[in-house]
């Protein structure tokens, strides 16, 4: 229950994103002033990045965000926060202790002056690393609504050619099992920033969590870098740190 853990996590003075919960959209509108624009929507209950849009800036897109949360949640319940501004990270917690960090990206192509975005995203997919669902380190990327959405945001159609190491990110959430990739970072973590993990994970009562940090780096505490938790994952995958695409990896398994 994500709606749970973050008041646990709130009340215990870790820093988390000002939010709120409904069942309802008319009510759920009327909490957009207090909680502000730009919104990240969420079912109260899932996993995999489903049902979760972040980035939204008007009604338009929040009345299709939110049934597409609500869809994934098996009560009808949808979370509602600000969205904060960063880069998302995961922090592993073993035994009351952290074990890895990675900075994860959204699943992304980089132009080369020749191929559109389909040949970029067909060509990505031949990546031998990448495979369906979590059967291989990284997951393939699907064309959906959210990807179209993004590539028509940029003024790009899958028919553009990118220019020569020009990014496009195709999804908004930087699950691996959404396409994105991971960058090592467990030596990186700032020592308050470990703790605020630890207690995070401690507080939900976990042997193996991970928590989901949204903020500009992990160097700095989160308390002065305005960054927070995002949200707190009982079944983390390991892939991520077994086989991260930049830096160390991390036996976490083991």
């Amino acid at each position: 229950d994500k709606w749970d853990s973050k008041t646990i996590l709130e009340n215990h003075g870790i820093p988390v994103p000002k939010g709120a919960v409904s069942q309802n959209l008319d009510d759920a509108k009327k909490s957009i002033d207090k909680i502000g624009f730009p919104l990240v929507l969420k079912p109260l209950d899932g996993n995999h990045g489903r049902g979760v849009t972040v980035g939204i800036e008007d009604l338009d897109h929040f009345t299709l965000a939110f049934e597409a949360a609500k869809s994934q949640s098996r009560n009808g319940y949808v979370i509602l926060e600000h969205m904060l501004t960063g880069n998302d990270y995961r922090v592993l917690v073993i035994n009351g202790k952290m074990v890895a960090a990675a900075h994860r990206l959204p699943a992304h192509i980089t132009g080369n002056g020749k191929n559109t975005i389909r040949e970029l995203i067909e060509r990505e997919n031949e990546n031998p690393l990448r495979g369906y669902g979590h059967e291989n380190v990284l997951t393939e990327i699907t064309v959906d609504h959210q990807t179209e959405r993004l590539i028509e945001n940029a003024g790009f159609t899958l028919d553009s050619v990118l220019s020569e190491k020009e990014v496009l990110f195709l999804k908004t959430t930087a699950n691996l099992s959404t396409g994105g990739t991971a960058v090592d970072i467990t030596d990186e973590v700032h020592p308050a920033n470990v703790h605020i993990a630890e207690i995070a994970i401690q507080l939900i009562g976990l042997d193996v969590g991970g928590v989901d940090i949204v903020a500009p780096d992990l160097t700095t505490p989160l308390n002065e870098n305005g960054g927070g938790i995002v949200e707190i994952n009982a079944a983390p995958g390991f892939r991520m740190h077994l086989q991260p695409t930049t830096g160390l990896a991390r036996n976490v398994a083991e």
